[in-house]
């Protein structure tokens, strides 16, 4: 089985990429989030795009998707004023995200079903990181999901893996903690003066409860820290595989950039086989040409 991984896009996905993954041998296509650039409106004008895809499609949205600038900077800030100061903005976007997108499943405390009878799990959607001890846009995702607590988000998201059928992946926009704190690392923070592990707890919390009822994902996929870092623009790890399971954070920033004359788009390549041997492969497409590469410390061809 194959699938395509887009990490966020922040609005980098054209024509080109509607052509290449519709005239592709992909079974799937996960959207790890992220489709907005700063305006929280510019996500609207990539779903037509988006609905054309003709491979099954699933999305998660992320920190940027239908959430509002002063929200943004109220989790940043941890100021209750503010992220609740665009909460129903973000209730109003939500529904339109919804009558909109009428191509890609909008994923979020859900389970799907893949090809081949492959599950997917969904787990907390808008999340930006849960080091101040709480999930992000709680207002917003009290109302949408009845969910305002990590330990809410853990129960819920442990609930969908006892519902699934193995084998299965875990999708989310933000990753796991303690997978490292330097900047450098899948999810350590790349734009704090010091480095720390941003990753998700409640994540982390149901991936331990998979392992420990014996069900572990085949791979938690994931974005939101971008390739390379913001300080110093280092390769930032995108993989690696711990106690069989396999983790991925598909975000690079630029997606669509120029490489010795070429235009060239990124996504990342998933291959799972019949014993549910996994590989990921980072592929840039320029043109007819895939180049691809599997160095989990660089995404450059």
């Amino acid at each position: 089985m194959l699938l395509a991984i887009i990490g966020d896009m922040h609005m980098q996905f054209d024509e080109n990429d509607v052509q290449f993954f519709n005239n592709s041998d992909y079974d799937a296509i996960l959207l790890v989030g992220d489709l907005s650039s700063k305006n929280p409106d510019s996500m609207f004008k990539l779903l037509p795009l988006l609905n054309q895809l003709t491979k099954p499609t699933y999305f998660i949205p992320g920190n940027h998707d239908t959430t509002g600038v002063r929200q943004l900077l109220g989790e940043l800030m941890q100021n209750d004023f503010l992220i609740n100061f665009g909460a129903d903005s973000q209730q109003k976007r939500m529904e339109q995200l919804k009558h909109d997108l009428t191509g890609p499943a909008l994923c979020g405390y859900s389970n799907h079903t893949l090809t081949s009878g492959l599950g997917l799990v969904a787990a907390r959607p808008f999340s930006m990181g849960s080091t101040n001890g709480t999930v992000n846009f709680k207002p917003f995702l009290q109302k949408e999901y009845g969910v305002s607590t990590l330990e809410q988000s853990r129960d819920r998201i442990k609930s969908l893996i006892d519902a699934i059928h193995p084998p299965y992946l875990i999708l989310a926009h933000h990753g796991p903690h303690g997978l490292g704190k330097l900047a450098t690392d899948m999810w350590g923070a790349d734009f704090l003066p010091q480095e720390t592990d941003f990753g998700d707890r409640d994540l982390t919390e149901a991936i331990a409860y998979a392992v420990s009822i014996q069900k572990p994902p085949l791979a938690v996929i994931a974005g939101h820290m971008h390739y390379p870092t913001k300080h110093g623009k280092k390769a930032k790890q995108w993989w690696l595989k711990r106690d069989g399971i396999l983790y991925l954070n598909a975000a690079r920033w630029p997606r669509i950039f120029k490489h010795e004359g070429r235009e060239l788009h990124h996504h990342v390549r998933l291959t799972i086989g019949e014993n549910s041997g996994i590989e990921a492969l980072a592929c840039f497409v320029a043109g007819e040409s895939v180049l691809t590469t599997s160095d989990d410390r660089a995404i450059l061809p």
